[in-house]
């Protein structure tokens, strides 16, 4: 009984020691990511960051039409201090392109707004999220912005800016992604009959669903869930740095590179030029 309660209290203490050593080492993991993000917040005191697309052009696949720099500003110039996101369509069936309005009231076609930006180096597909979930704050734009219903932040400005909504906390991280050469893309939809942006992750062959917004129960190693498990999300359009799709075919899919998924423009900019061919 004696060598029992020995053998109990050695197991005991072992299990207490393990503990200790984990806790000890996310504590400094979660000091180094927290130097990181605030080297982050300091390189972003530079005026040359503010988020301003130039030299952009946009090929319409349904007809090969290419619209220039200057013909993209002035389908966007009524739509100034308008607050939401628009669609931009060929034929009235195809949506083509959308835009939405940024933090400084002018409108940006969306994939402008993944701007090329990746706040520092982590080790793994899953930090990027477990990051956002300790760095930014889910609101609402109309609390945040004063009755302005829908406004975006480019990526930059969503990693930086303490607070956002869900398109804000997905286009930081399907860039920061991107930057990782990974495969990842913004989605526009719903989530059960409420309007929403998530991100989905296609790796070796399988796709991922990523709820940007999420701040619980996550961990540094966990992988990702499969996008199949989640029927409650019904996408829309998707998008990345350069190409834009729509969903032609049933709003319950979980399949996100289908046949449903037309590929309808590809988008460029002078600062992404060159940047991540698969991007």
């Amino acid at each position: 009984m004696f060598a029992k309660l020995k053998a109990f209290a050695f197991w005991t203490s072992f299990l207490i020691f393990v503990v200790a050593i984990t806790s000890l080492k996310e504590n400094s993991q979660d000091s180094d990511v927290q130097q990181k993000i605030d080297i982050a917040l300091h390189d972003f005191d530079d005026e040359s960051k503010v988020f301003s697309p130039k030299g952009q052009s946009l090929l319409v696949l349904p007809t090969g039409e290419r619209w220039s720099d200057d013909y993209i500003q002035q389908l966007l110039k009524p739509l100034y201090d308008k607050s939401g996101a628009f669609a931009f369509t060929y034929n009235h069936t195809k949506t083509i392109a959308m835009s939405a309005q940024g933090v400084n009231r002018s409108q940006f076609l969306v994939n402008a707004f993944l701007e090329g930006y990746q706040p520092f180096t982590v080790e793994n597909v899953m930090m990027p999220l477990y990051v956002l979930a300790q760095r930014k704050t889910y609101m609402l734009d109309s609390l945040q912005y004063s009755g302005r219903e829908e406004v975006w932040q480019s990526s930059r400005e969503a990693f930086l800016l303490p607070r956002g909504d869900c398109e804000d906390h997905a286009l930081a991280l399907a860039d920061w992604l991107i930057e990782m050469n990974e495969d990842a893309r913004v989605v526009l939809g719903d989530m059960d009959g409420n309007g929403h942006a998530w991100v989905v992750l296609f790796k070796n062959g399988k796709e991922y669903l990523l709820e940007a917004t999420r701040k619980n129960r996550l961990e540094r190693n966990k992988p990702y869930p499969l996008a199949k498990l989640y029927p409650d999300y019904h996408p829309t359009f998707m998008f990345n740095r350069h190409g834009f799709w729509m969903n032609s075919g049933s709003k319950y899919t979980t399949d996100y590179s289908g046949k449903h998924w037309e590929h309808t423009s590809e988008y460029s900019n002078e600062a992404m030029r060159g940047l991540n061919p698969k991007s």
